[in-house]
């Protein structure tokens, strides 16, 4: 199973940071996995969507996918001294301390951060198998139901997966869209709007 890190920064949601973004935090971070020891064997980059984020704060951040070899890559590239200068650069326009995320996914992350929008759903799960079950669970039939309504192009634009490294264990689900029309036109469907 591949081992995909989810990026979302926490960043300041204004035109200046997120230009600051794209044109001088994101090439320094490029350069740093580039130059890794051990660096990732993809990245992407796009919009994330959390359905719970957009009710809460009505609008997309921007998001990162790394696909890593092996955990204890992720785990010497966290625990770098460039990665921690890196921290240090991004701490200005964030809004709160970054938490990598690492998931040991069914897929790897270019099966869904090679779309448009990117559209995230975490569930804390505990420790246990019980609560991975039911949500590999729901989640396929989330997918299924998606495919069906013609959301899905049939290649399986998802990937699942549970974490590898927070405090709480979480399980992830990740959909990519081609935009947030579509996105939002097939989730109306399954609640009635």
């Amino acid at each position: 199973m591949p081992f995909t890190e989810l990026v979302v920064p926490t960043l300041k949601t204004d035109p200046v940071t997120e230009a600051t973004f794209t044109t001088e935090i994101a090439p320094i971070l490029i350069t740093i996995l580039d130059t890794h020891a051990t660096p990732p064997k993809s990245k992407y980059s796009g919009r994330f969507s959390s359905r719970m984020a957009m009710m809460c704060q009505g609008d997309f951040r921007l998001s990162i996918g790394l696909e890593w070899e092996d955990a204890s890559h992720f785990n010497t590239f966290v625990a770098s001294a460039n990665f921690q200068n890196f921290k240090s650069i991004v701490k200005p326009h964030s809004v709160a301390p970054p938490v990598p995320q690492l998931y040991n996914t069914d897929l790897g992350p270019s099966v869904v951060f090679g779309n448009a929008l990117t559209e995230v759903w975490q569930v804390k799960i505990g420790e246990g198998d019980e609560k991975v079950v039911e949500a590999r669970g729901a989640w396929e039939k989330f997918i299924s139901a998606v495919a069906e309504a013609g959301g899905v192009n049939g290649n399986g634009d998802s990937i699942q997966g549970t974490s590898l490294n927070l405090e709480e264990k979480r399980w992830v689900g990740v959909l990519g869209w081609e935009g947030s029309e579509v996105s939002l036109k097939y989730l109306l469907t399954f609640v009635g709007g």
